[in-house]
């Protein structure tokens, strides 16, 4: 894991400068080592300031900030293909690289044991003058997680894997086009408008004559037929994608961490590592009379794992949401609610040098875990359901992905998700989704998945707890409310400013916000205007707002304080 970032110039002007502004700003991704490719000049070091920046000049400029979780203490980027003209710089894990190596090894000289060169030296394999084409040939082979930036000296492709496990930004300042990891890189250059994201199986190839892109269509990972209609063969088939998934994201790490929440998804993925020899230990986070961290703490206690909860309080939490905005890049209630919690446990867990984390993420959108489902079904029909949990499952890349990448690497620590698995995707999808969500089931969901734990020895009553949401359930919403109210930001405030939540913020991000809240409790899902408001205070007094930000919502907080 690490950061990426490149600039390039349509007018030949040196760009160095601009790459190491952009570096510095994700210093955090990277501890263990930076290295760039300006101009024809590759340079690595221990870390940034150890660059040599006096000599590297040039019209295209591409630098990395790493952090070693394979490969050990000899692995900074970019690599070089045997000496050109292939340069990578890789954000991600390539799962299968040692499958790969050994047909690669002979043809060129591996300096490292990691993943990354393997893919450089893939593509540099296939390249003969066309670099979208070999980028996109490798890529196919590859079984992993990955932003990427290559170059053969007169392009430069960058791509995210299919999914959108792992991200890149992309602005354009005058004659400037610039990507990085994190927005902090490119509005360390000035750019603060018109950022977009590099989408999920995209490449984009940058040239003097501009930006060509092309996009693998991620519905591709969904198969065209439901195949699996038989409940124990799903079980069957769920286990083994699962437990390989699991595997393949705990090989060759002396331990590993998993946010732990109390619910389903993070117990069966501690369970099944647990059982594959993995050395786990548990962080969990919540207020302390939360549900959340109750059953975690019984849960962990009942199954012999390590567990580090975190008590929240308010003090805490107000301590800690000025950090949280500024780590995820979004002040909006929806984003910040969740990411509390999990910014707590992540901080737990890197008190403990864990530098490799797993999450329970998108169990909920494989075998039907929202609330909202059920009302689906009754309403519409399973096909609906079908459709609601892909497009759920494909809307992940920006609505939790991007979040919980941000801040595991604000804490230089990995995370992986094994429930995002190709593999397990696809026999997922494949459930007939009647096996998932019963009809007249007003309560679970996710039944394959639930049953699937019972087989794997949790006990039954908590494989069956009801899903409650991550912000309610660590009683972080309620927490927000009461912050809100005691620093003068009551409901009455905000309708006397007439201010509201959904017309200051940017797009809806999450199931709840995007339609949950139409199939059940309003109250419960649409976001709070007093509580946003609040943020946006807390974000205008960090000085947390871009320039157009600031002035849509400074008006508001204002004459809210008045």
């Amino acid at each position: 894991m690490c950061g990426i970032a490149g600039v390039v110039s349509a007018d030949e002007e040196d760009v160095a400068p601009s790459l190491r502004l952009m570096l510095n700003a994700m210093r955090h991704r990277g501890p263990d080592g930076a290295g760039y490719l300006v101009g024809n000049k590759v340079c690595r070091a221990d870390n940034i300031d150890g660059l040599d920046w006096e000599n590297a000049h040039g019209p295209m400029a591409l630098g990395h900030t790493r952090l070693a979780v394979v490969g050990g203490a000899h692995g900074s980027q970019p690599f070089v293909c045997n000496g050109g003209p292939i340069s990578l710089l890789h954000n991600g894990e390539i799962y299968n690289y040692q499958e790969l190596r050994p047909e690669l090894e002979g043809k060129h000289n591996f300096a490292t044991a990691t993943d990354s060169e393997v893919l450089a030296h893939l593509i540099g394999e296939i390249y003969a003058g066309n670099l979208t084409a070999a980028v996109e040939a490798a890529l196919k082979r590859c079984d992993g997680v990955y932003a990427i930036a290559v170059t053969d000296g007169k392009q430069v492709v960058i791509g995210r894997d299919l999914v959108g496990v792992r991200q890149l930004y992309v602005g354009k300042q005058g004659p400037l086009f610039a990507f990085a990891s994190e927005k902090k890189a490119l509005w360390a250059l000035g750019i603060k408008e018109g950022i977009r994201r590099l989408l999920p199986g995209q490449l984009s190839t940058i040239s003097a004559n501009g930006v060509v892109s092309s996009r693998q269509d991620p519905n591709s990972l969904i198969p065209d037929d439901v195949s699996i209609s038989d409940a124990e063969e799903s079980r069957k088939a769920y286990r083994r994608t699962l437990e390989s998934a699991i595997a393949k994201r705990i090989q060759n790490q002396d331990r590993v961490g998993i946010i732990f929440s109390g619910g389903i998804d993070s117990l069966l993925v501690a369970q099944i590592s647990k059982r594959l020899g993995a050395n786990i230990t548990c962080y969990s986070a919540g207020h302390a009379d939360s549900s959340d961290l109750f059953h975690a703490v019984n849960m962990a206690r009942g199954l012999n794992m390590e567990l580090r909860p975190v008590s929240l309080e308010e003090n805490a939490v107000m301590g800690l949401i000025p950090d949280v905005i500024n780590v995820i890049e979004d002040r909006s209630i929806g984003q910040v609610e969740v990411a509390i919690p999990i910014f707590a446990a992540v901080r737990a867990a890197q008190k403990e040098g864990q530098i490799v984390l797993l999450t329970g993420q998108a169990a909920d959108e494989l075998f039907g875990g929202y609330p909202w489902y059920r009302h689906i079904i009754e309403g519409e029909g399973y096909d609906q359901f079908q459709f609601r949990m892909q497009d759920d499952l494909l809307h992940l890349y920006k609505e939790t992905l991007e979040r919980e990448d941000k801040i595991t690497m604000a804490h230089s620590i990995e995370l992986r998700v094994p429930y995002l698995d190709p593999e397990v995707i696809h026999t997922a999808m494949s459930i007939a989704p009647e096996l998932k969500v019963f009809g007249g089931d007003d309560v679970l969901g996710k039944h394959v998945h639930r049953e699937l734990a019972v087989e794997m020895g949790i006990p039954y009553d908590w494989a069956m707890r009801p899903k409650e949401a991550a912000q309610h359930g660590a009683g972080v919403h309620d927490l927000l409310d009461g912050l809100a109210r005691s620093n003068g930001f009551g409901p009455d405030v905000a309708e006397r400013v007439g201010y509201s939540a959904e017309d200051n913020t940017g797009e809806q991000l999450g199931s709840s916000a995007r339609y949950g809240y139409r199939y059940g409790d309003r109250e419960m899902w649409e976001p709070q205007d007093h509580v946003q408001l609040f943020l946006d205070w807390v974000a205008y007094e960090n000085d947390l707002l871009t320039e157009s930000e600031r002035d849509r919502v400074g008006e508001f907080v204002e004459e809210a304080l008045t």
